[in-house]
């Protein structure tokens, strides 16, 4: 289980949420997020837990918000044209970018009517027509990558999953990509909300004990290091020299100084058995 916090500043709240960091700036400037009530910046959890429960709630609202900028924004720029660009078409139906990118991907937006590859004012009309519908459609937060995702899945399952278990599901074929971003896939809502919870656990669980076993075997070696070698002091004690000795020693190649700053205590033994003045 993921331990619950005291307080929440605005990045982690905003991922609690499931909003990008501009959602949750919108959500705050709606009052759908009231003031931070610890100190400037942060929330406390008997906040942030009334919240977190009302997200599809603040999700429809900013759906509806952003509609609403989209109409708006139509009526002001409502100049005539006879064919719209994509950059024009999105920000006329009140779409950022990667929003517009999925709805043409899903089909919500066809592809450009004319041979300039823009999109027709009538095909435009139509489109501003429908804004709100396709909105709401694409939920208050788009296609997400692995890390939101294991947010998302997380929330639901109430497992501690990583950016690093979406990608082993993904990769077992167990959750399906919707797209990509940048060279890295996305994930829908619906396939995240489908699921298997027992499938999820098995891949925490996994990640879970491996990482245990690595931390076991990186404590091992480093008890293993610590009593096979010894550090500038250790090894200056046991040679009877001064550090000033052991160091010039050491850069003239007489001795061997691991990364870590120790040397070999086999090494120190041996130059000390061969020291004509011990």
């Amino acid at each position: 289980m993921n331990a619950p916090r005291s307080e929440y500043g605005p990045v982690v709240l905003a991922n609690e949420l499931e909003l990008t960091y501009r959602l949750f700036e919108r959500a705050k400037h709606l009052g759908l997020v009231p003031p931070p009530d610890v100190e400037e910046r942060r929330w406390s959890r008997a906040v942030v837990e009334p919240l977190v429960e009302r997200r599809e709630e603040i999700g429809a609202a900013l759906a509806a918000d952003a509609a609403e900028r989209a109409a708006k924004l139509a009526q002001d720029t409502a100049r005539e044209r006879e064919a719209y660009g994509l950059e024009v078409l999105r920000r006329r139906l009140g779409l950022v970018r990667r929003q517009f990118d999925e709805a043409r991907d899903r089909g919500l937006i066809p592809e450009p009517d004319t041979e300039g590859r823009a999109w027709s004012a009538a095909l435009e009309a139509e489109l501003r027509a429908r804004a709100a519908e396709i909105i709401a459609a694409l939920g208050a937060v788009p296609r997400v990558g692995a890390g939101k995702a294991a947010l998302v899945i997380g929330h639901a399952t109430g497992l501690p999953v990583t950016a690093e278990d979406v990608r082993r599901l993904a990769e077992a074929g167990i959750l399906q990509a919707s797209g990509e971003f940048r060279g890295h896939p996305t994930y829908s809502r619906e396939s995240l909300a489908a699921m298997p919870d027992a499938a999820v656990e098995e891949v925490v669980t996994d990640r879970l004990r491996r990482g245990e076993a690595e931390a076991e075997a990186a404590a091992e070696a480093l008890r293993q290091r610590l009593a096979e070698s010894l550090s500038a002091e250790e090894a200056a004690e046991e040679l009877g020299w001064s550090a000033r000795r052991l160091q010039a020693v050491t850069e003239k190649g007489g001795l061997t100084r691991g990364v870590d700053g120790r040397y070999a205590r086999a090494e120190v033994m041996a130059v000390a058995a061969a020291d004509p003045w011990r």
